[in-house]
């Protein structure tokens, strides 16, 4: 067989699978929104074998052809004559594939040889845990300190990558369970495939389905390792906590390669979500009809999936968004759900039916949820945005010695301080930004007070703009209120509905992060957001969310760490969304 009869056959091969390939992901997405409520088990064996089978379709079809290069010459001959220029550009893109892939490995080898033993303690918890998942393999323990968080190398001699300040800075059993996780990866031969399906992407390069498949391989490999890590543990909340300690930690994290397993890997909120609200399993019949479809044919498949169980019903009663509550309706009719916040509130705003309420009126601290009254303060009379502030000694929270990144004398304008306040929650910035309002610390306080009268508030106090101060307090309820008035403002929207954004500060850009991580987060529709925390008032959410287009309030107040605050707006996200269905 000549070389022209195999370049020939390999190029109507790749023509071909243009449309095969995307065949074969319809009906992967098809399955894999039948198998949405299974474990993830059964995700990552349809995404491995739609994997599979894209590699399998060209290589077949071009041992088919390869003998009979004059069967396909006929009406396309033109297009034939294109073959080889076709198959060379396929060839230079699967070198740099390649060529990609090879840089991974280095890292990989150059990432174990920098490592070093970690403590004979570690290590023998690591080989406990190994022996609980009834692995024979040896597993080694090393530390590299410019890592984010744990990985997993290797398949014959696998190994655990661990950042060193992990064991100082992370609690015994939060650390445990990222190593459980991190050994999951090694009893299902991960890493292995990992590497095939790297060499996949290399081959393939040039399909959208195959990176789409490849990723959704990934988050679905790390939602396996979590099942399996939190069945070792025994709690699955513990997981949660640790993946959720683990985001939360300042990191400079050296460049990795996409062959490490890690813990932080695949989309860690919906991994966190998961771990802390499971999905109900889905019934035996859903199990069986995708193995039964992939058998029977892998392109054509007719399923339909059971009705999703509908929430309780909305209540019928009403409250002023706006002023003092109106008559809360009688439990029953609101949505019952297990949620951690001790004060919490969701309100349609479209009708003003309360759709859940849970001590709302209980008058407790509220933290920087208070920096949307300042933001609606400052914006109310009118400032020059553009007008440079600088941080002072008078800024710097000497009630709470917190922690800030904003140093004394640095300058920034007045937007750039609102934008600091709201989405960081920077509290120099809202301290300036009252201190340098007309009149001074006592004029902001006036303005304030004639704010909260015009708001109807009769249960809010607010002493300082920050939050910083315990006698700053509202319910529920009024912060309800507080953030349907904030989503009045273009600004507020604008800053707090955005997961990161860049502002001047002395004359150079600097990248800042919304302290809310719903936001932009998939299935989340943000308007409005602002987080608080203090030791007294507890973890606090005020938010307006999209469900389906009605706008929702959520308030959140006195939750027991961000884990608990992320599963609760978790849990409301969820049953709205089965109500408007």
């Amino acid at each position: 067989m000549s070389l022209d009869a195999v370049m020939n056959a390999w190029g109507w091969a790749l023509l071909n699978f243009v449309w095969q390939g995307a065949l074969v992901g319809a009906v992967a997405a098809l399955l894999l929104g039948l198998l949405r409520g299974t474990s993830a088990r059964w995700r990552y064996a349809v995404c491995a074998a739609s994997l599979g089978l894209c590699l399998g379709l060209p290589l077949a079809q071009c041992l088919d052809l390869a003998p009979t290069e004059a069967e396909f010459v006929g009406e396309l001959s033109a297009l034939a004559g294109q073959m080889p220029a076709l198959v060379s550009a396929w060839a230079l893109g699967t070198a740099l594939m390649l060529g990609r892939l090879a840089l991974g490995l280095a890292w990989v080898s150059r990432a174990r040889r920098r490592s070093t033993p970690a403590p004979a303690e570690w290590q023998a918890r690591l080989d406990a845990l190994a022996r609980s998942l009834g692995l024979r393999r040896a597993v080694g323990l090393r530390l590299l300190p410019e890592l984010a968080g744990p990985v997993t190398l290797g398949s014959l001699r696998p190994c655990v990558l661990l950042p060193a300040a992990l064991l100082s800075r992370l609690p015994v059993d939060l650390l445990e369970a990222l190593l459980a996780h991190e050994l999951a990866h090694v009893r299902r031969w991960d890493y292995l495939a990992n590497l095939l399906q790297s060499a996949v992407e290399a081959l393939l390069f040039f399909h959208p389905v195959v990176w789409w498949l490849s990723a959704r391989m990934r988050h679905e490999r790390e939602l396996v390792a979590d099942e399996i890590s939190a069945e070792l543990v025994g709690d699955s909340r513990r997981l949660a906590l640790a993946l959720h300690a683990l985001s939360e930690l300042d990191h400079s994290p050296m460049p990795s390669s996409s062959l490490a397993l890690a813990a932080r890997g695949g989309r860690l909120l919906t991994r966190i979500e998961r771990l802390l609200a499971p999905r109900p399993r889905a019934t035996g019949w859903k199990l069986a009809l995708p193995a039964l479809l992939i058998a029977a044919t892998s392109f054509v498949v007719q399923a339909r999936t059971k009705d999703a169980p509908h929430a309780p019903e909305a209540p019928d009663a009403q409250r002023a968004v706006a002023g003092a509550p109106a008559e809360t309706p009688p439990p029953a009719q609101q949505l019952r759900l297990p949620v951690n916040a001790k004060h919490v509130v969701v309100i349609d705003d479209a009708t003003g039916k309360v759709l859940m309420a849970r001590d709302a009126d209980a008058v407790v601290p509220i933290a920087s949820l208070t920096k949307l009254l300042t933001a609606m303060v400052v914006l109310d009379a009118r400032l020059d945005p553009t007008e440079k502030l600088r941080i002072t000694s008078e800024d710097v929270d000497t009630l709470k010695h917190s922690r800030s990144r904003v140093r004394v004398g640095t300058q920034m304008s007045r937007l750039a301080a609102l934008e600091m306040a709201l989405m960081e929650s920077e509290n120099r910035a809202a301290a300036a930004l009252a201190r340098t309002f007309p009149g001074g610390e006592a004029g902001f306080a006036k303005a304030m007070q004639a704010k909260i009268q015009a708001l109807g508030l009769k249960r809010t106090a607010i002493t300082d703009p920050t939050g910083l101060s315990p006698a700053n307090t509202s319910t529920a309820t009024e912060m309800a209120a507080i953030t349907a008035a904030a989503a009045r403002y273009g600004e507020i929207e604008r800053i707090t509905s955005v997961r990161k954004a860049q502002v001047p500060v002395d004359g150079r850009p600097r990248e800042i992060r919304n302290t809310n991580r719903l936001v932009g987060a998939k299935g989340w529709n943000i308007q409005v957001s602002k987080t608080g925390y203090t030791e007294e008032a507890g973890r606090c959410l005020a938010m307006r969310i999209l469900n389906g287009k009605r706008p929702v309030t959520v308030v959140l107040l006195d939750a027991d760490g961000s884990a608990n605050r992320l599963r609760d707006a978790a849990l409301i996200r969820k049953s709205l969304a089965r109500h408007a269905s």
